[in-house]
């Protein structure tokens, strides 16, 4: 079948590609100049090479008529799968700005596929996010009401609405926790998360082969899915950050104490009802072992390096935390201008 991918040149947006070109799928990918500047060398290689097949299309997501050219150009695909969006953090650095991308883009995307001449099937990536803070009610399921926190998970929200009342056949996928073993865990949105929390991870691949069963199952029209990895994938954050800092050479995550991170006001926990997501997609090849141990191979080289000093990484990543700095509010609280986290 032929599929354009919006948001391609993104971490999941690049397991969608490589998912749909394994199924032999034609593939086009839409994306901005910008991601494919900051893609840089890794993704013109993947474009030199795997993705040799596809077509690539630059513009931005809001404009309509430029959607429009590139699904004609693209042969009129039968499917959509959106995954342009503005993520935080910078999702909440700019509150207009996540809105006029993710809101904005989304509108135009659905407006496009309107006036195709084949209105294709649109698989909207959406977030855990939607359902808000469940620190304490951490079992999630699809029939739970919509309860985001923050700018990111409103967007989110606001385009799932909008993609049911357009009239055009669509599958919502809530990705969960999203991880890839180049993850970072110097971002500044290490912060953001409550030790505690419930983690439901799923793995950058599995989120791709999800998205592309999606879109070639007629039995997915029309539905909302959770998109996590499963029993085999959850976890609490505290113990994650464990497994995390050592395979970087740092030891346990005890050097930061729970007064580093936020108490409350984030959006994680575990799916419920992901086991029916997999039923039907059947996108699951990864468990948090897996990806524990690809983290410890990827950092095989640097991990010495980072263990002769992690006395004052550990201190730089201490000073790191704007909840050592400054007082935090109570459970459930939000301090102006903290992290977040997303998919």
């Amino acid at each position: 079948m032929k599929v354009l991918v919006t948001g391609g040149f993104g971490n999941v947006g690049r397991s969608v590609v490589a998912s749909c070109l394994a199924l032999g799928d034609e593939v086009s990918v839409f994306d901005s100049p910008i991601a494919l500047a900051k893609g840089a060398k890794g993704l013109k290689n993947l474009i030199r090479g795997r993705w040799e097949s596809s077509k690539l299309f630059l513009g931005d997501i809001r404009d309509e008529a430029a959607i429009l050219k590139a699904l004609e150009n693209a042969g009129w695909p039968q499917a959509v799968i959106h995954l342009a969006a503005l993520i935080p953090p910078a999702a909440d650095v700019d509150e207009k700005r996540t809105w006029d991308i993710n809101v904005g883009g989304t509108k135009a995307l659905i407006e496009a596929c309107r006036k195709a001449a084949v209105k294709p099937k649109i698989v909207l990536a959406s977030s855990i996010a939607t359902y808000g803070d469940r620190l304490l009610d951490f079992w999630i399921g699809t029939e739970d009401p919509p309860a985001p926190t923050e700018t990111y998970g409103v967007s989110k929200v606001a385009c799932e609405a909008m993609l049911k009342d357009s009239g055009l056949d669509f599958a919502i996928l809530r990705l969960s926790y999203v991880v890839w073993s180049r993850w970072f865990p110097f971002d500044p949105l290490l912060f953001s998360m409550p030790p505690e929390t419930r983690i439901e991870i799923i793995h950058t691949e599995d989120a791709g082969r999800a998205f592309a069963s999606a879109a070639r199952k007629d039995e997915a029209t029309g539905q909302v899915f959770n998109i996590g990895g499963g029993q085999a994938c959850r976890t609490n954050f505290r113990s994650y950050l464990d497994r995390i800092f050592l395979n970087f050479g740092l030891g346990r995550s005890d050097f930061l104490p729970n007064a580093a991170f936020a108490a409350g006001g984030f959006h994680c926990g575990w799916y419920k009802d992901s086991d029916q997501a997999e039923t039907l997609l059947q996108f699951r090849s990864k468990t948090l072992a897996d990806f524990y141990e690809e983290v410890r191979w990827e950092k095989r080289f640097a991990r010495p390096l980072i263990r002769a000093v992690s006395p004052f990484v550990k201190a730089w990543l201490r000073a790191k935390s704007p909840y050592l700095r400054r007082p935090r509010r109570h459970r459930g609280g939000n301090i102006r201008g903290k992290p977040r986290l997303s998919r």
